[in-house]
């Protein structure tokens, strides 16, 4: 009696085959890419979501907090002993961020349809101290808010803009809006 000789594979070790080169080239097309696009959307979500937590923690700690925006980065600071100290939270939550190339932070107050002439940008502030060039250069290194969050659970007007600065990506910003009371807004404009 003749022993029958299999041809060819049988269906479970083509399967496999077809398995390790599928898994194989996913793990290619992940190190290929180089999109900022996931990592702009958490640094977009995790902005907004501080923002908010810093005005529940004002409210709930009955202390005024605001928003210094500057140098590609932001920090939280709150008023304390007349002066604006950054904010020291056991939870490490609101802690400052700075952005490294190539995200870019930037701070918008002005000509937002829902803000109104704020009286406070008018006031000629060296004059007003009584203060000379010297001592208002001084106020002007002091960290002082842009965005304020007051206690009461308002917010001034502000747009913040988190984008990529590439000339290879064009990915369209993230937009973090506060208009006047929490909780801001994160939205995000589609190509047309």
């Amino acid at each position: 009696m003749a022993v029958a000789r299999h041809r060819g594979f049988s269906l479970i070790e083509i399967l496999v085959v077809l398995a390790i080169i599928a898994f194989t080239a996913n793990l290619v097309v992940y190190s290929i890419d180089d999109s900022h696009e996931d990592e702009l959307e958490q640094h977009a979500l995790a902005l907004q979501t501080s923002i908010n937590y810093a005005s529940e923690y004002a409210i709930l700690n009955q202390r005024q907090l605001g928003l210094y925006v500057a140098d590609n980065g932001y920090e939280f600071l709150t008023y304390a002993e007349q002066e604006w100290r950054p904010l020291e939270d056991a939870e490490g939550v609101l802690k400052g961020k700075q952005f490294e190339p190539p995200f870019e932070l930037t701070l918008n107050q002005e000509d937002l349809p829902w803000a109104q002439d704020s009286l406070l940008d008018a006031v000629d502030w060296q004059q007003l101290l009584g203060v000379d060039e010297e001592d208002f250069l001084e106020l002007e290194e002091m960290k002082i808010p842009q965005v304020m969050i007051l206690s009461s659970g308002e917010v001034s007007p502000f747009e913040l803009a988190l984008a990529v600065d590439s000339r290879e990506e064009e990915l369209m910003p993230y937009t973090i809006t506060g208009e006047f009371m929490a909780p801001v807004a994160l939205d995000r404009e589609q190509w047309p």
